[in-house]
């Protein structure tokens, strides 16, 4: 399947079996559950690098359209535009081939409905074209931020859904899986909160349009790299944290192999 970077961890079975010498296997090691281990094995949690980050950041297209257009109103309507066709056509199409499990995606319903909503405030108050373009960032960031939350509240996190589309619904509900996409979502919540903030209180100072750059850049850079290498090396906590729900879901899915496949 394609690399999702950190909206994944694979949960597929290993290539051969290792076995540690009785003095090496600790108590921790021998009571990890066997999602657990399956999570842990080879490379299961993919971290992007080069070419394939840069593809990965580009699931935020209608961002960079702020980075190519001056003129805040065309800059909202080419973002709407964008997230338009990337939900209405592109993504819908790979849901109808079956490459996708959901349709609509959380991010592309956030992007349409932030962008719908800017687009259509921007030109109908063409007369105050300087305050709009003044408070961008802040109408901006908040609508990304409370999209992030109320995806949250609902329970189908943004990450989620990329989990359901490379292992299945199933296997997506895997309590480590869980794990890392409540806690992404949070994060980015928390960033475009402060963003939004910092950008309200000083909207025309340069070091606060650095800071709130610096703080989203800091959580797309978390989400692909650091917060992925974070969980690969420290499974085993996570997965301590929840060892009833973790028996619970292997009891419930006892056809699952973890190779995405059914026993």
């Amino acid at each position: 399947g394609e690399d999702y970077g950190p909206w994944i961890v694979l949960l597929s079975s290993p290539s051969k079996t290792t076995t540690m010498p009785p003095n090496e296997e600790t108590l921790l090691t021998a009571a990890r559950r066997p999602s657990v281990v399956m999570i842990q094995q080879e490379e299961q949690i993919q971290v992007p690098a080069g070419f394939n980050l840069l593809r990965k950041m580009m699931e935020w297209a209608p961002l960079w359209c702020f980075l190519l257009i001056d003129n805040v109103t065309y800059a909202y309507t080419a973002a709407f535009g964008v997230a338009a066709f990337d939900m209405l056509f592109l993504s819908f199409v790979q849901y109808k081939m079956g490459k996708l499990q959901e349709w609509p995606k959380p991010l592309d319903a956030i992007f349409l409905s932030v962008f719908g909503l800017l687009t259509i405030l921007a030109w109908i108050y063409q007369e105050n074209v300087e305050t709009i373009e003044l408070y961008s960032g802040t109408a901006l960031n908040t609508g990304l931020a409370l999209g992030f939350f109320i995806s949250w509240l609902l329970g189908r996190p943004v990450v989620s859904g990329y989990q359901a589309d490379e292992v299945g619904v199933e296997k997506a509900s895997h309590p480590v899986m869980v794990h890392m996409a409540s806690r992404m979502s949070v994060m980015f919540t928390i960033a475009f909160s402060a963003a939004a903030v910092i950008s309200a209180i000083w909207p025309e100072s340069d070091w606060a349009i650095l800071i709130c750059n610096i703080a989203v850049g800091g959580a797309l850079l978390t989400a692909y790299k650091f917060y992925p290498s974070y969980v690969k090396n420290h499974t085993e906590e996570i997965a301590a944290l929840y060892e009833d729900e973790i028996v619970e879901w292997e009891a419930k899915h006892p056809e699952l192999n973890f190779d995405g496949e059914l026993a």
